[in-house]
């Protein structure tokens, strides 16, 4: 693994789950490592639909998450948000301002901006940038 030298994002993304999934850090893991051939988690942290906060991969470490920023980010995945639909609950949104709040803290000029700002995708299921900013007073 390369290690990240700059972070000027914040990406946001989702696991294209179900409500009624459960999915864990070792599901991650397996789907990455193991299907895919990866190293380790492309994601740095891991939101489940209970709100709490996972570690996938160290910051230190590049992710593997969206490959024209990989080198220069930080990626947040939450569980959900299965063939585009906004699925995510109350405390997985308040959890994602918790961590972007924290992440903001030591990566003060980092951009906070969904996958799909640089790919054609969907993923997160939501425009992370109009939430974000209309959720930003609360940052403070």
């Amino acid at each position: 693994m390369r290690l990240l030298t700059e972070v000027k994002f914040i990406v946001i993304h989702c696991a294209d789950t179900k409500s009624s999934m459960d999915v864990s850090v070792c599901d991650l893991r397996k789907w990455h490592v193991e299907d895919r051939g990866w190293s380790d988690i492309g994601y740095h942290h891991f939101i489940k639909f209970d709100g709490s906060k996972h570690l996938c991969r160290s910051e230190k470490y590049q992710g593997a998450h969206c490959k024209t920023v990989n080198d220069k980010s930080i990626a947040i995945c939450i569980e959900g948000g299965y063939e585009g639909i906004n699925n995510f609950t109350d405390k997985q949104k308040i959890s994602l301002m918790e961590l972007i709040k924290s992440k903001k803290a030591i990566y003060k000029n980092a951009a906070v901006v969904g996958h799909s700002h640089f790919d054609d995708k969907e993923c997160p299921s939501f425009d992370v940038v109009e939430w974000y900013e209309g959720n930003i007073a609360w940052l403070s």
